[in-house]
């Protein structure tokens, strides 16, 4: 499944969330990190690249939500 698959499945992409993007090799291993909004991540160049893990780390002390999404390295 691809990422932009499960946002436009998931209502609330188009908040202020943050979400941190990590990419990951075939062997497992971290390749890159960001972080970007919801908006951004659907559509951006992460929309498109199969999911690996997708979380949540819940309510931060600001009130933003934050979650993590791992996505396969090309």
């Amino acid at each position: 499944m691809i990422v932009k698959d499960v946002l436009d499945l998931w209502m609330g992409w188009d908040s202020p969330d943050v979400f941190k993007v990590e990419e990951i090799s075939p062997e497992g291993r971290h390749v890159s990190c960001c972080e970007m909004t919801g908006l951004e991540l659907v559509q951006g160049c992460f929309s498109e690249r199969v999911l690996v893990r997708f979380g949540s780390y819940g309510k931060g002390a600001g009130g933003t939500w934050r979650h993590y999404v791992w996505v396969a390295a090309e």
